[in-house]
């Protein structure tokens, strides 16, 4: 039998996996395990929330690369650089997180950041209540699906 502990960090871990989907299995072991729903929650949000935030920054130093720094100037990168400057954290955070996942939206958002934009409107902020949002959802949809398997298949 694993320490209470543990089975927080193994969590963790699985949140902070580069996997896509990493949130959807660390609330399920969250719910299969039995884990308070709350402290889970709270644990899977700082997480990633470091994770994007440490990613974020690589996407800042990535800009600096000559190769990337000329894919972004040239005319249609131009262009869908405006669009993405414009729209681009609600868009990516709130509806391809559910897709791709915050880490590699974080990583594209930094390589798009402009430095005369406030950097907790552009992103900490739609980050944040995303990451938050979506861990709440994720933790639902996990309980109601083990719940099914119990009482449908009587698995676990």
């Amino acid at each position: 039998m694993k320490p209470l502990y543990l089975k927080y960090i193994i969590m963790t871990a699985i949140n902070m996996t580069p996997l896509i989907g990493g949130k959807y299995v660390s609330t399920a072991y969250a719910v299969y395990y039995k884990l308070n729903p709350y402290a889970s929650i709270f644990l899977i949000t700082l997480s990633e929330t470091i994770l994007c935030s440490a990613l974020f920054y690589a996407g800042l130093k990535l800009k600096s690369i000559k190769f990337i720094h000329r894919m972004i100037s040239s005319k249609k990168g131009r262009k869908a650089h405006n669009y993405i400057e414009k729209y681009g954290p609600i868009i990516g955070l709130f509806i391809g997180q559910m897709f791709i996942g915050a880490p590699p939206i974080s990583l594209a958002l930094g390589v798009l950041y402009e430095k005369n934009k406030n950097i907790y409107y552009y992103f900490f902020i739609p980050m944040f209540v995303s990451i938050f949002l979506y861990s709440i959802f994720n933790f639902y949809l996990n309980s109601m699906a083990i719940t099914s398997l119990k009482n449908i298949f009587g698995l676990f």
